[in-house]
């Protein structure tokens, strides 16, 4: 599901984390001035520069409309469009904001939390936690195509799909049991393999490297630059 985020050389875990937290906190502090489009901007040719292309075009586009879209709810609603443009500005910052973590494969964050000796309960809970959403959609979609193979009518606004008969034996029942079993096999796989004894090893470890440094340089100069114009304006 979040595969076609992930970036072929993506920068270290822990700066991405940083990063986009870090990117989301100084642009919702200076949300109010007009500066905040350039800061996004700015931030979309860094991410770009470093291979993120697919995940700026998507979530931009997607979080643009959607603050599009509700901004002017919100104008119509108060019935002044002179503050239009906070919403969307915002939408996108929060979409472009969470480029660099979502580019991140969820094992090479698990690994760089290990590294750092963070108790294995927490890095298995959130890797099991990320990688659980496209299993669920993956489920569901399996079920779906069972479904229609069998003659029912899946889609959305179809009256069929809402029939109880369809929704709960065809599609809640084998829905609950899939991740029933899932959970079982899971609970056996973290059992066979010795889980909490002992002291885990990286098989495979991230390191911190140049291009990283650089970035996480890039993204400290960008909100430096956006701090002083929003506070300090000449």
């Amino acid at each position: 599901m979040f595969e076609s985020f992930h970036a072929k050389h993506p920068v270290h875990p822990l700066v991405a984390l940083g990063c986009s937290l870090f990117s989301l906190m100084i642009g919702m502090i200076c949300s109010a001035t007009p500066f905040l489009f350039a800061y996004i901007a700015c931030l979309c040719a860094l991410f770009v520069s470093y291979g993120f292309v697919m995940p700026v075009i998507m979530l931009g586009l997607g979080m643009g409309v959607l603050g599009i879209v509700a901004g002017g709810i919100t104008a119509l609603m108060n019935g002044s469009f002179d503050m239009f443009w906070i919403t969307p500005a915002r939408c996108l910052l929060v979409g472009i904001a969470v480029v660099p973590m979502l580019s991140v494969p969820p094992s090479q964050l698990t690994r760089s939390l290990n590294q750092l000796r963070m108790p294995r309960i927490l890095t298995l809970g959130m890797l099991i936690t990320v990688r659980f959403v496209p299993i669920l959609y993956n489920e569901i979609f399996q079920i779906r195509e069972a479904m229609r193979s069998r003659g029912i009518d899946t889609r959305w606004w179809s009256p069929a799909w809402y029939a109880p008969r369809n929704l709960y034996r065809a599609f809640l029942v084998p829905l609950v049991m899939r991740v029933i079993g899932i959970s079982d096999t899971l609970s056996l796989s973290v059992e066979t393999r010795a889980f909490g004894e002992g002291e885990a090893t990286v098989y495979r470890p991230v390191h911190m490297e140049k291009r990283d440094a650089v970035f996480l340089a890039l993204v400290l100069v960008l909100a430096l630059l956006l701090l002083i114009v929003r506070f300090f304006p000449f």
